[in-house]
């Protein structure tokens, strides 16, 4: 009976038969008795799902490619469940065997439901919605050319929209939810608001009451920096009438300079869809306006954060002609066109308000009053000023409040305007002098701040970056515990702000809770202008902004540069001809390099550096970048490369060769050519290597076993590449390995059983490797382990007996699930802590993790 449904046969007989098989025989075979149950509940709670994804099917006139794929996974559960009724009682190890993968069966249902059924559900019915659409639209031109009406507006013309979903294969989709009867649901990449918000009540009402009733397109929220633009305009996107309104919300940064390609790249990504190729502007604009008209029917609402005055072209542009289409600008400057809303300074008695929350713990000061008045003056009712100033007071004894009022007084005006706000920050800045870093009395947390100077304004910065950066200056500690430290420390002090993927996860995992770091503009130029007040010859750090092929930076400077942190950033009209630059760095042991192009020329001078310890070079496009003249084998000291959407292939052409590489950090790379072809190169190229790290590389599918070879390895990191599928079974010749991770691979089934072989591994990470179900039997050889991170929907049903003998295991960081099958070993490992965390906020994922 089973053959006959193989073919052509509707979905709903093949669940049937699986109902009534897993029904007859858990009635009749006691061994499995609950395991039926069980999986006769979950079939009866999830087959609406599989009446739905029938119904659509023939509502679309069949895909019978998917019904296929629906019918061979119930097949193959009918199958499993006849083989169980023929187990013998007596034969535990078969029975063992059965009973995981019954389990594994319940639950690979209980996720093809969840995640491939729910969103061939949601698909469908938005395809069927997109056709109904489009008879509307078709029926609408021929009415409109019955009456000789042309068609107006982007919609009418240019190249159609080329775009794919590209929902993970975990099923998650970065802020959007399955049953949407439009292409987006909810609201897209919204800053989080700060916990405590004095002062826009007010403002936010009517700030508010403008966007649902004024019928202008454009509304502008205009105020000087730091004032709360930003805020104000998250916290009015995050009001329930205006999300009712807006279905869409999409939250841009806008830069200095300002590029409307990226502006609507980044829209598509904000809403996991792959970017297109963009041939011009006009072209950006027409596949914007395609994407907008054919997937949502609601009105939808712009932000584009922090507009200069010199790119107003750019909301002219982005005016589209939709049904209740709205652009929200925020800006320090006026736009007469526009209809605009100003934010005001904060009252006095809001500005104390906020300002004692951050200067004071119970909100109460505990220093002279005149003092506590004198600092607020000088902080002028910006509340940026407010909250950083007062937390760099926050638990100092009187006499520094004096002294910092003393210096702000005697302080030399940075800028013509702004001044009050500029001069109590810097103060603030100059403030982290007085604390040192744990590793070296002389390096101030100051030190570190400063170094944040060296990435693009409104760039989130990934932590690993930063680490590569402070451990070859400040000797800081590769674990990056010290780094976390500094980074809170940053943050406490409202000089930063972080990104974390858990607020409830341990310590252990230290830099790996992390997403980005991200700091105010202004404090950028704050930083900025500290640096730069030295002539260049003498500064520590050089930042370099490239516009267009403006060279000239590099002329005239004919006396040697004592820089250490070198920092160029170049724009996508840079055509990477370094020709003409013979500028000698002979100090530099940090060089970061950020650029915008699909090829780009690593500088001549770059083989000069004898000093150079570390390399970041960032790609701020949305394609992998070829990388050329990437000649650095002359340079002895580097340790440390940190690349980010490169493509590898381009280094590996160039068999760089570094005998002193320590560590390379390949992020949003395009690996999989390289790794494919030129594999056996690795361990040549980098023979002491220690520690690799790739993230959201989406092509790599295999780990090459050549990198097994790298008999130095201690820490191997691959994280969020939903596409691999096995590691290599050489694993086990890395003897030196203490930590692997690897988060959040989803397609990953298993750990080669050779792992077992890794009795120096201290830290294990498979938390999020949802196809995984079991642990090798082995694990007690895993002597050195001390923490495992797994959980979140993973689908073990139990744990090996060795994990008995796991004596140093301390941590287990997991879901409440996951939980459950350690708490039974918990009474045996004396030394064990179960610490159970929520699922990660995915909004606060890097803007760019899907290319």
């Amino acid at each position: 009976m089973a053959a006959s449904l193989v073919g052509g046969a509707a979905l709903g007989p093949v669940f049937d038969l699986l109902l009534k098989t897993v029904v007859d025989v858990g009635f009749n075979i006691a061994t499995f008795r609950s395991k039926f149950l069980s999986l006769k509940q979950t079939l009866m709670d999830i087959e609406p799902v599989f009446t739905d994804i029938q119904k659509l099917s023939n509502a679309l006139n069949g895909r019978d490619e998917e019904i296929e794929m629906f019918k061979k996974k119930l097949m193959e559960g009918e199958e499993l469940v006849r083989k169980c009724s023929k187990a013998k009682c007596y034969d535990a190890l078969k029975k063992w065997n059965y009973s995981r993968k019954l389990t594994k069966l319940e639950n690979s249902l209980v996720k093809f439901c969840q995640v491939h059924g729910l969103i061939q559900v949601c698909r469908d019915s938005k395809l069927i919605l997109v056709k109904v659409n489009e008879n509307h639209k078709k029926l609408d031109e021929i009415h409109s050319m019955m009456r000789n009406v042309s068609l107006t507006g982007y919609g009418s013309s240019g190249s159609s929209v080329g775009f794919t979903n590209s929902i993970g294969s975990s099923g998650w989709t970065n802020g959007s939810s399955f049953g949407s009867s439009n292409g987006f649901s909810g609201w897209s990449d919204v800053p989080p608001v700060p916990d405590s918000v004095v002062g826009f009540q007010v403002p936010l009402q009517e700030l508010k009451l403008k966007l649902l009733q004024q019928k202008d397109q454009v509304l502008v929220l205009s105020a000087p920096p730091a004032c709360g633009k930003t805020t104000l305009a998250a916290m009015v996107c995050q009001e329930e009438d205006i999300k009712a309104k807006y279905r869409s919300i999409f939250f841009v940064a806008v830069t200095k300079t300002p590029n409307i390609r990226r502006i609507v790249g980044e829209i598509f990504e904000k809403k996991d869809y792959k970017v297109p190729e963009f041939a011009n502007e006009h072209d950006a604009i027409c596949q914007l306006n395609n994407l907008l008209r054919r997937s949502t029917s609601h009105p939808v609402l712009l932000v584009l954060d922090d507009v200069w005055y010199e790119s107003n072209f750019i909301i002219e542009n982005l005016i589209l002609q939709l049904p209740g289409f709205k652009i929200l600008v925020t800006s320090r400057f006026v736009f007469p066109r526009f209809d605009t809303y100003k934010l005001k300074l904060l009252s006095d008695k809001d500005a104390k308000a906020l300002f004692c929350t951050s200067a004071f713990k119970d909100g109460t000061p505990n220093v002279r009053l005149d003092l506590v008045h004198k600092v607020l003056r000088s902080c002028g009712g910006f509340p940026l000023a407010l909250r950083v100033v007062g937390r760099s007071l926050c638990g100092q004894p009187e006499g520094i409040w004096f002294d910092r009022v003393m210096m702000q007084s005697k302080r030399q005006i940075l800028f013509p305007t702004e001044n009050d706000l500029l001069r109590s920050l810097q103060a603030s800045i100059d403030a982290l002098d007085e604390k040192a870093l744990y590793s070296r009395e002389t390096t101030t947390f100051r030190d570190c701040y400063l170094d944040l100077g060296s990435f693009p304004e409104d760039q989130r910065i990934h932590p690993a970056a930063l680490l590569d950066i402070w451990v070859e200056r400040y000797n800081l500690g590769e674990d990056g515990r010290t780094a976390m430290a500094i980074f809170f420390e940053l943050s406490s002090q409202n000089l930063v702000n972080l990104a974390l993927a858990r607020q409830d996860a341990p310590a252990v995992l230290g830099l790996h809770n992390l997403h980005y770091i991200q700091q105010h503009d202004m404090l950028r130029e704050l930083v900025i202008h500290q640096c730069d007040e030295k002539p260049v010859e003498e500064r520590m750090r050089i930042y370099i902004n490239i516009k267009g092929n403006d060279l000239r930076w590099f002329e005239q400077r004919l006396q040697p540069l004592q820089a250490e942190v070198l920092s160029i950033i170049t724009d996508e009209k840079f055509s990477s001809d370094w020709s003409d630059c013979d500028r000698q760095f002979p100090k530099v042991e940090v060089l970061v390099l950020n650029f915008e192009t699909r090829t780009y020329n690593l500088p001549p001078f770059v083989e000069q550096m004898n000093q150079l310890k570390t390399l970041v070079v960032t790609n701020n496009s949305f394609f992998p970048a070829t990388l050329n003249n990437f000649q650095l084998c002359s340079l002895l000291n580097l340790k440390r490369i940190n690349l980010e959407r490169i493509s590898v292939t381009s280094i590996f052409t160039a068999n760089l060769q570094l005998p002193n590489l320590r560590k390379i950090s390949l992020i949003m790379c395009e690996i999989r050519e390289a790794f494919e072809n030129s594999a056996a190169k690795i361990p040549h190229m980098w023979p002491k290597l220690v520690e690799m790290n790739i993230e959201h590389c989406n092509d790599l599918v295999e780990v090459p076993a050549e990198i097994c070879d790298l008999v130095d390895l201690k820490k191997l990191s691959i994280c969020y590449c939903h596409e691999l599928v096995a590691l290599p079974e050489e694993l086990g010749k890395l003897t030196n390995l203490k930590v692997l991770r690897l988060h959040s691979c989803t397609k990953l089934a298993e750990l080669p059983e050779s792992i077992v072989k890794l009795n120096k591994l201290e830290f294990l990470d498979v938390y999020d490797c949802v196809e995984m179900d079991y642990l090798p039997m082995e694990m007690d050889q895993l002597s050195s382990l001390q923490t495992v991170c797994m959980g979140s929907r993973l689908g073990f049903s139990e744990l090996p007996n060795s994990v008995l003998k796991l004596v140093k295991l301390e941590d287990v960081v997991c879901d409440e699930e996951t939980a459950s099958l350690w708490e039974f070993f918990k009474e045996y490992l004396r030394n064990l802590r179960i610490t159970v965390i929520k699922e990660i906020n995915l909004n606060l994922l890097h803007k760019s993790l899907f290319i």
